[in-house]
């Protein structure tokens, strides 16, 4: 649990390294930004560097990190250090007052393990009014030797009470390559799959790991039949043969979910399609293991018909979002490609 092993957000790791290393990291910071970006890890990583046994300079510029093997680095990692207070929302989506009273008799005392307490609130919109109310105390004059960090994709969710004292960090959406990197080396995911969910994922690991219950294989194939199928051809009967299969057998329709899911995969395929109509270098391509059919689609969908496509798909997954029928949806966007 390092600073270091944080995929992307390096401006953020590297300012927090250097107010931990001047003794200078404000002692209430909310961090904000979309999910699954990495700010709970953000947060983990940071009591880890202030707590670590022996802190170590980053090979990657971080002025100190935790080393992440000594007692201390491994008790934060396992959740299990003394000094480290994590709450997070219960089955009904909130952090009530309760939960909240008990933080503050907890970190109300100095630290008893390590250099500083680090009390973590995830998923700080989830608090309740009163919990809110309950923390602008502390955090306008943490205890001693704590600090609090507030987590949140809905920083509007929060009093502006709550707001105004913190030191507020905007967390930014990761590349794909940075998604698909992280799906490799910490979920198992094979590189191809990995590349494919990333391409979904609008630079979410969160919202990648969402897919990983589907079929992705299967709903790829399903998005290159819809191209392949409609890329020639005028035909009404055959576009609407590809509509059927995007929707799935009488009794085993798909669900909404799974179309929009083929809709994405087939817009990033539209994407690729004219990455390689421009002579872009292929290992560009959220498709690689894909080249060769896109590749064949390439002058069917060129120039102003794969702008056309892109769009009609974009608009058919609003469609869906929006809770139109997924046989309509279908079939329109088949015959609009």
């Amino acid at each position: 649990m390092t600073l270091a092993s944080v995929a992307g957000q390096r401006r953020l790791t590297g300012l927090l390294s250097q107010a931990i290393a001047r003794g200078t990291l404000p002692p209430t910071l909310l961090f904000e930004g979309p999910p699954g970006v990495g700010k709970w890890r953000v947060a983990r990583a940071v009591a880890a560097a202030l707590n670590c046994l022996a802190p170590v300079r980053s090979a990657s510029g971080l002025l100190i990190d935790a080393c992440g093997t000594c007692r201390s680095c491994d008790r934060i990692a396992r959740g299990v250090h003394v000094d480290l207070i994590t709450l997070e929302p219960d089955d009904r989506a909130s952090i009530k007052i309760d939960v909240i009273r008990d933080l503050l008799d907890r970190s109300g005392y100095r630290p008893f393990e390590g250099r500083r307490r680090v009390a973590i609130v995830r998923d700080a919109e989830t608090l309740e009014g009163a919990a809110q109310n309950a923390l602008l105390k502390s955090l306008e004059e943490p205890p001693p030797g704590t600090v609090f960090i507030l987590t949140t994709a809905v920083p509007g969710a929060l009093l502006p009470t709550v707001l105004s004292r913190c030191m507020r960090l905007r967390f930014g959406r990761l590349s794909a390559a940075e998604v698909a990197g992280v799906l490799s080396r910490e979920h198992g995911m094979t590189p191809d799959i990995a590349r494919a969910a990333a391409a979904l994922a609008d630079g979410s690991v969160g919202q990648a790991l969402a897919f990983e219950s589907a079929d992705l294989s299967a709903l790829r194939e399903l998005a290159m039949h819809l191209l392949q199928q409609t890329a020639s051809t005028g035909i009404a009967a055959t576009r609407l043969q590809a509509a059927a299969a995007l929707v799935g057998p009488p009794r085993k329709e798909r669900s909404r979910q799974e179309i929009a899911v083929i809709l994405r995969m087939a817009s990033s395929m539209l994407r690729d399609i004219e990455l390689l109509n421009t002579g872009s270098d292929q290992t560009a391509l959220a498709n690689l293991t894909l080249a060769d059919a896109l590749g064949a689609l390439a002058r069917p969908f060129a120039g102003a018909r794969a702008r056309a496509a892109f769009v009609a798909v974009d608009r058919a997954l609003d469609a869906l979002a929006r809770n139109a029928g997924t046989k309509v949806v279908a079939e329109w966007v088949s015959l609009q490609i």
